[in-house]
């Protein structure tokens, strides 16, 4: 493991790891609107009806996360056919999750 450029995220000395979070990072630091929203995060939201309670079907009705809307409105846009015309990206923050808001704090989204 080494260290990284960006404050102390430790990431494996794997290049594909390394340019995997390089680009959730680039992506969170370009997010100029995080729509009043601490730690943003962006998903699909597919609403279909469910007569009863069942987790797996709940799920399914979820795409993401995306880090940015702008991300989440493109795949949507390129891949409508697999989703329904109720579909709508959705903000949601990651605020419970504290290492997903130490690394928004130091991104300054």
């Amino acid at each position: 493991m080494e260290e990284v450029p960006w404050k102390g995220l430790i990431v494996s000395n794997s290049e594909q790891v390394v340019k995997a979070v390089n680009d959730v990072v680039n992506t969170l630091h370009r997010c100029t609107n995080n729509e009043a929203t601490r730690a943003p995060y962006w998903l699909i939201i597919d609403p279909k009806q469910v007569l009863k309670l069942d987790i797996h079907r709940i799920a399914s009705m979820i795409t993401g996360p995306f880090f940015s809307r702008k991300d989440a409105e493109d795949f949507l846009n390129n891949s409508r056919y697999n989703f329904s015309k109720n579909a709508k990206v959705y903000c949601c923050s990651g605020c419970y999750s504290q290492k997903y808001c130490n690394l928004c704090k130091e991104l300054d989204v």
